[in-house]
């Protein structure tokens, strides 16, 4: 589901922090190419990325939070075609609606996210998607809450992704067709203990997801129907907190994922371990690490299991009030996107600096690398800079100018290429400008770090 990212439902709260004006718009791992598979369990939503934020409370001032981001960009191959660039300008709409409020001593929040592309030549590549969230979070006694989601939307495939559609071997009006869309939806539970008290946390959850996908091309219904899925997954979060800024964590998650195909192979039980420390030394220096290890057995004995060690990274570093530095690293196993491989594997890296040159003049700029380790034996790396320049016009609107290159590296044939693309942006947090003298309130601490309407993270 991640041009959710972009996008995406998974980050619709993301969506609403990175419209604010002054704020940093995105962790390393939403800037540029996403990195892992456009799916509803991709990146952020891994069991190894979802941290330790399970026992963290949806903590937003009680008010709709509307915000809307506008880019208009100029891409040197905007299909991402290896045999042939086309130069076209792209434009995108990403709107996002939140709404919290309380019921007694309970918390409810809703949101909505939608990302709307439009192509001034090449129209058939133009997209949309629509998500919308909720989550209810029960106050049952001084030790124990209860946070209920869900959620349902469409979305589609970004073009040149990991695991994503190729061109490879297309025929017949191949080429015409758009990009390939999905459905999802979602729900379940997390029964959390000690989030309010003590320095032990406890988060017994389950969550239910289904996909499906469909592609425009009656030549290829069939290979897009091969995916659709679904995944039934049971974790336990344990936390223990030691300081007033340290903590460790750890997490068992076992996932069941069918596939609704009946010759389709891929049906498989993936159980992920996790340990990590989440730290904040002092007020320059913030982060989570974690390592652990996935298991994916699958029910068919002609399909090759999966086991590896996996890990997770994020740190923030700020070198003064106006400059930041955000490191992160990454790996996990995916689900097969690209109708050809079992499963594949992600390596990924990235460095990102925020930094106000003036009171009003931001600079941001990215470094990312990420490798791709398919079953089959392709191996894809990709290389995914930018830099940006944002002028903030009012405490709810910043507008700018951005510059990004995204190159895939494969050694199966076709399925490189090289883009580049330069562009406008516009973001506005309209809950500032409609809000008035609310503007000026601060937010708790934590909604610097968002956290999705899904797993209560």
């Amino acid at each position: 589901m991640k041009n959710i990212r972009n996008k995406h439902a998974a980050m619709v709260i993301g969506l609403i922090v990175t419209g604010g004006a002054g704020s940093v718009y995105a962790q390393v791992s939403d800037k540029g190419l996403t990195p892992a598979a456009n799916t509803y369990r991709s990146y952020q939503n891994a069991s190894i990325v979802r941290d330790s934020g399970l026992s963290q409370p949806l903590d937003l001032l009680n008010d709709f939070y509307p915000a809307i981001s506008l880019t208009a960009a100029k891409h040197d191959n905007v299909r991402r075609r290896p045999d042939l660039a086309e130069d076209d300008l792209k434009i995108t709409a990403i709107p996002s609606l939140g709404y919290r409020t309380n019921i007694g001593r309970h918390k409810f929040y809703a949101a909505y996210s939608g990302v709307y592309t439009f192509h001034q030549d090449v129209e058939q590549e133009d997209a949309e998607s629509n998500s919308v969230l909720a989550n209810l979070g029960l106050d049952l006694s001084r030790r124990w809450d209860l946070d209920l989601f869900g959620g349902f939307g469409d979305s589609f495939e970004e073009r040149g992704i990991s695991g994503g559609r190729d061109f490879v071997g297309y025929t017949g009006n191949a080429f015409d067709r758009g990009p390939e869309q999905l459905e999802y939806k979602a729900y379940g539970a997390d029964l959390i203990f000690g989030r309010k008290i003590g320095i032990l946390k406890g988060v017994l959850g389950y969550e239910y997801v289904e996909t499906t996908f469909s592609s425009d091309d009656e030549l290829f219904q069939f290979d897009a129907s091969e995916r659709d899925r679904e995944s039934d997954a049971l974790h336990l979060d344990l936390e223990w907190q030691f300081g007033a800024r340290t903590s460790v964590f750890g997490r068992i998650e076992e996932t069941e994922t069918n596939y609704f195909s009946a010759a389709n192979q891929l049906d498989n039980t993936q159980t992920d371990y996790l340990i990590g420390l989440r730290w904040k030394p002092s007020n320059a220096l913030s982060g989570v690490v974690g390592v652990g290890r996935s298991e994916k057995d699958f029910v068919s004995p002609d399909q090759p299991d999966y086991d590896s060690s996996v890990y997770y990274a994020n740190l923030n570093y700020s070198f003064s009030a106006f400059s930041n530095l955000q490191f992160a690293a990454s790996r996990h196993v995916e689900e097969p996107a690209d109708g050809f491989s079992s499963y594949y594997e992600t390596d990924f890296y990235g460095i990102g600096w925020n930094h106000a040159l003036s009171q009003r003049v931001v600079l941001d700029a990215y470094y990312k690398w990420s490798d791709d380790h398919y079953n089959i034996g392709r191996e894809d790396s990709f290389v995914d800079w930018g830099v940006g320049v944002d002028y903030v016009w009012r405490s709810w609107m910043t507008a700018g100018i951005y510059y990004g290159e995204i190159e895939r590296e494969s050694n199966f044939a076709d399925i490189a290429y090289e883009d580049a693309y330069i562009g406008l942006r516009f973001r506005s947090d309209l809950r500032s400008l409609f809000s008035g003298s609310r503007r000026d309130e601060v937010e708790p601490a934590s909604f610097d770090y968002p956290k999705r309407t899904g797993r209560s993270q």
